[in-house]
């Protein structure tokens, strides 16, 4: 028998119940939003009363104050008296509601709330599954790119809306079907058979309960058998797959010519009249946004450090404490052969490929080259080009039972077929480095240097705090003589444009919160590097769009670049108007050989529209972006070879078909689903 609360001997993987059908939980149903908030929230509650009753929508610094000294003190016997007045008050007005629901919703479908506690652990459950991915290729520019925080609330509404279709459909998962199918995943199991203990040794090590793990493998199923009923009938003809392989593997080459901007730029005449005109039309592009200017006293780390003293006694203690952070990861360096079994794949995809990998590892263990036999047979096209070589990799950060695996293995060894999320693996084990706990002599000194550090950084951080504090009790604000008197020195910076990153303030956020306050004001303990500020807002300059006459060159030169532009474009229209002599007397340049599925066309990557309309540049078109401007047609074009499409590579494109296909129909259900449902989004609590 499976519960909720207990493990039998017959069923050893517990699963934390479910949710009854029909019941749709609030994000917060268990928590006691008092207990949550009331350390944390309890300052801006009482501001947001002070201010109600007085119909004032600032705060004063009086205010600001109390808020930081209330913050300080909220576990004193007298932040519990206030509190349980401000609940009286919160009752009366139905304030509770308010905190509990609207305030803290980044969106709502229909009267399900998604809480802003629920969109940051999904979004962080997702950038965690970004970074193992890619390392530290995942910079700030690809997650913005890749537009995370839209992605993960659309996946969060999407869940919420299958969910609630399926239930009508009647479509639900059992514990006993959950538990199966966490019994039959590969990375739980030792042997074949699935182990309470690696079990919990992952979940613990990808730091998840097994309650949550259990709660989105639920959610995961349930999407999987509801797409399967959308999907269901999906069929890939014949002539599809034979025409996408002869989309894939049609070979093209492109003559371009490229016409210069620049020279047509040095022939244009531009009148008073006409920058007037351009500058009337275009004023708004050239409005300057809003600056801010600030002072501020910083308290520097380093000034504090000549006070502090760490004894040995001290560096042993964090050493004994903190062996990990000493101890050097064990390593792995493989080589392996990938075979990609898509997550849909049947079964008898599945068991083909397990037989080619069985069939890879004879010829491995029989004395063929490995790393030709990868270069020959590998899915994995990046590390098949170096022989399959993985390079030397944590352990760690290994998916299970990868990391597994290849810590049983000797230098040498040749193992295989492994069963990961992706596919069967082959491997050969190049070499291993063991986990080694550096010795205490070897660290001592940078320990002493780091607990210096850490103890100097919260003198530093409390002396800012209690000038913060001092400030806010002078009832006129006086930064430059409270700063003299103590004998620091009042710096000042900008005026800069909301959120600008700019020495010393970068990767802060003082340039974007110093505009949250008005001239006069002074703004949170911030910290800069090394120190922390205080500062105050010192001036404050409004956007404006500036006179004609301050910008004139500006404006002047882009009217030139746009002239320019034009007169380029109606000269490349007609020289792809002409012969295929006279273009070819230009003495183009050529692209080389590519296939449409190239990730850019050589020499041509900044026209990406190219690869839709290659079947159209019979005829020479012109392509312009910014002041590039081409004339492109076809030089070249080769038919793919349709006796090299062999029946492991039709399957491999059928099954590519397949996905395709299923994923435009659950796309356009799901626009279709949404459309039944009122769906909105607070995008601040986003952005």
């Amino acid at each position: 028998m499976l519960t909720s609360r207990g493990v039998s001997e017959d069923n050893p993987v517990r699963v934390q119940g479910g949710t009854p059908k029909g019941e749709v939980v609030h994000p917060c149903q268990n928590q006691n939003p008092l207990f949550l908030f009331q350390h944390e929230i309890l300052a801006i509650i009482c501001a947001f009363i002070y201010r109600s009753c007085q119909n004032n929508t600032e705060m004063s610094v009086k205010e600001r104050f109390m808020l930081s000294y209330m913050r300080k003190h909220s576990k004193s016997w007298i932040a519990y008296i206030i509190f349980g007045a401000i609940i009286v008050v919160f009752v009366l007005w139905g304030g509770s509601s308010y905190v509990t629901r609207e305030a803290n919703k980044v969106a709502k479908i229909d009267r399900y709330i998604i809480s802003v506690q629920s969109y940051q652990k999904a979004y962080s459950d997702m950038l965690k599954a970004y970074q193992n991915q890619f390392g530290d290729a995942l910079t700030p520019e690809m997650i913005k790119r890749l537009d995370l925080k839209t992605e993960v609330l659309n996946q969060l509404i999407d869940d919420y809306i299958l969910k609630v279709d399926a239930e009508q459909l009647g479509v639900v998962v059992s514990n006993d079907e959950l538990q199966l199918a966490l019994r039959q995943v590969p990375a739980f199991q030792i042997n074949g058979q699935f182990s309470m203990d690696h079990y919990r040794r992952i979940l613990e090590y990808q730091r998840i309960t097994p309650g949550e793990f259990e709660q989105q493998q639920r959610r995961s199923l349930l999407k999987q058998r509801f797409y399967a009923i959308l999907t269901e009938h999906v069929v890939v003809s014949a002539k599809e797959i034979e025409a996408t392989y002869k989309f894939r593997n049609d070979t093209f080459d492109l003559y371009f010519i490229p016409v210069d901007v620049e020279a047509n730029s040095k022939g244009v005449h531009i009148t008073p009249e006409e920058v007037q005109a351009f500058y009337d039309i275009h004023k708004e592009t050239y409005k300057v946004p809003p600056k801010t200017s600030i002072a501020y006293i910083e308290f520097p780390v380093q000034r504090y450090l000549k006070d502090i003293e760490v004894d040995a006694e001290d560096a042993q203690d964090h050493y004994d404490g903190h062996r990990n952070e000493f101890t050097t990861q064990a390593q792995v360096h493989p080589r392996h052969i990938l075979l990609e079994v898509p997550p849909d794949a049947e079964a008898t995809v599945v068991e083909e490929k397990e037989r080619l990998a069985r069939e890879i590892l004879e010829k491995a263990t029989t004395g063929q080259d490995f790393a030709a036999l990868a270069r020959t047979y590998s899915d994995d096209a990046e590390s098949a080009a170096s022989g399959g070589d993985l390079g030397l990799v944590p352990v760690r950060s290994l998916p299970e039972p990868l990391g597994s695996v290849l810590s049983d293995m000797d230098p040498g060894e040749i193992k295989g077929p492994v069963r990961s999320l992706v596919g069967f693996h082959v491997f050969k084990l190049e070499a291993k480095e063991e986990e080694r706990l550096i010795p205490f002599e070897e660290v001592s000194s940078a320990i002493t240097e780091t607990l210096r550090f850490q103890r100097a950084r919260i003198l530093a951080a409390d002396e800012a705090e209690s000038a913060f504090i001092e400030l806010f009790e002078k009832e006129e604000l006086d930064f430059a003589g409270y700063a003299s008197q103590r004998g620091l020195d009042v710096k000042e910076s900008g005026p800069f444009f909301e959120g600008e990153q700019r020495d010393p303030f970068a990767g802060s956020e003082v340039t974007s919160k110093a505009f949250l306050y008005p001239e006069g004001e002074i703004g949170d303990v911030a910290e800069i590097g090394n120190s922390f500020i205080v500062y105050m807002v010192a001036a404050r300059e409004f956007a404006r769009i500036p006179d004609l006459d301050e910008i004139r060159d500006t404006v002047t030169s882009d009217l030139r670049s746009q002239k320019a532009r034009e007169l380029t474009r109606e000269e490349a229209n007609k020289l792809a108007s002409q012969d295929r002599e006279v273009l070819l007397g230009r003495n183009p340049s050529s692209t080389g050989e590519f296939k449409r599925t190239v990730s850019s066309i050589p020499n041509l990557a900044m026209f990406p529209s190219l690869r839709d309309e290659l079947d159209s540049l019979g005829n020479p078109k012109v392509y312009a972006h910014e002041d590039k401007v081409y004339v492109v047609w076809i030089k070249d074009r080769r038919e793919a070879d349709m006796t090299a499409l062999d029946e492991r590579k039709a399957r491999a494109i059928r099954e590519d078909l397949l996905s395709m296909k299923r994923e435009t129909i659950i796309d356009a259900y799901m626009e279709q689903s949404r459309k039944k449902h009122k769906v909105t989004v607070n995008w601040d609590k986003i952005t």
